[in-house]
């Protein structure tokens, strides 16, 4: 019988426990707490007329507002924390290659976990072009959109691959698949979320 694994990474902001930092990360978008600590804390004053500039500023929906402007910076955290899970996927790979070839045997090459973190880390630049200004640019969404459409898929398929045992993905490598598709389904929402923001 399997051994549960312990929930190790447990949530800044309410009790939940995760197996991964990016299945961590994935929650951090729904977080209930996560949403209540973003919001000042509210002071008894005279409620703001409506037709007050900031006002309108702050409830105009767009590529600046600040819903977006905080999806923006959300989904950047996410990039860095899946850009660094991609660099350490490479560095194991090369590990087990070089230890054990005979293991290393129908998994993924550490090029191309290497090769996920290159276009990871370029993904990373074109959002630092976003995050410096807080504005959102549709014709680098548009691009990054398909660029992680791509690596969404050759993602899944590695580590399918590489939990893979005896022609059978293992128990271990269902809760990873299922955590990551939930982490990649919400970057991709996010991203999508930007894009039409942008246009």
């Amino acid at each position: 019988m399997a051994k549960k694994r312990r929930l190790k990474y447990a949530c800044e902001f309410c009790p939940k426990r995760y197996a991964t930092p990016h299945a961590k990360w994935g929650h951090y978008p729904q977080c209930e707490a996560r949403k209540l600590s973003l919001q000042p804390a509210t002071q008894p004053m005279a409620e703001a007329r409506p037709s007050a500039p900031a006002d309108r500023e702050s409830r105009r929906p767009g590529p600046d507002s600040q819903d977006m402007k905080l999806v923006l910076l959300d989904t950047n955290e996410g990039l860095t924390q899946l850009h660094c899970d991609a660099g350490d996927h490479a560095f194991w790979a090369q590990w087990l290659a070089r230890a054990d070839a005979t293991h290393a045997q129908g998994k993924t090459t550490p090029q191309k976990w290497a090769r996920i973190a290159q276009d990871l880390g370029d993904i990373e630049r074109d959002f630092d072009l976003m995050i410096g200004p807080l504005r959102l640019n549709g014709s680098l969404l548009f691009n990054i959109y398909h660029q992680m459409l791509a690596i969404q898929n050759a993602w899944l398929v590695y580590q399918a691959r590489d939990f893979t045992r005896n022609g059978e993905l293992t128990p271990q490598g269902e809760d990873v698949l299922r955590e990551e598709q939930a982490l990649f389904a919400d970057l991709m929402l996010n991203i999508k979320r930007m894009l039409v923001a942008a246009r």
